[in-house]
């Protein structure tokens, strides 16, 4: 996975992308590197430069970067979905080999958990591939990762 911006922030690659050059997103520059350790992470926003290392995989190699408040967040295991009359959960949770559903419906929504093996933002994707997408989002954690 390469560098996509996805709603408002920008998901950085896991241990399956190598990219090294930076990457513009208007005025948001991003770069991603692997050394035998970690991945590290530089974007800047605005001539501020931020930094964040992750382990190279794992639910903790899955962060975004927030540019709003200017900082990497992880990513949860999970998504959220807005529900409507059209949204089928067990047909979205067979489609994504969800772990388990918890709707919410007076609320509105539901949480998919996905397996280990599907980063949140591919899980998106392909919900939106569709031909009736549901509304979906990302859920994101406080701040765990160590800045520099």
């Amino acid at each position: 996975m390469g560098f996509a911006g996805h709603g408002n922030v920008l998901v950085l690659p896991t241990a399956s992308a190598s990219l090294s050059m930076p990457t513009e997103f208007g005025p948001i520059t991003a770069q991603s590197y692997k050394t035998s350790l970690q991945r590290v992470h530089i974007v800047t926003v605005d001539g501020e430069t931020y930094r964040a290392a992750t382990s190279l995989d794992g639910p903790a190699s899955r962060i975004v970067f927030d540019p709003v408040r200017r900082r990497f967040v992880g990513l949860l295991p999970s998504i959220r979905m807005e529900l409507d009359g059209a949204v089928d959960l067990d047909a979205i949770a067979a489609s994504l080999g969800a772990v388990r559903v918890t709707a919410f419906e007076r609320l509105g929504f539901a949480i998919v958990e996905l397996p280990a093996t599907l980063h949140p933002a591919q899980a998106i994707e392909r919900l939106t591939s569709a031909d009736d997408p549901p509304a979906a989002s990302l859920r994101m954690q406080g701040p765990l990762l160590r800045w520099r």
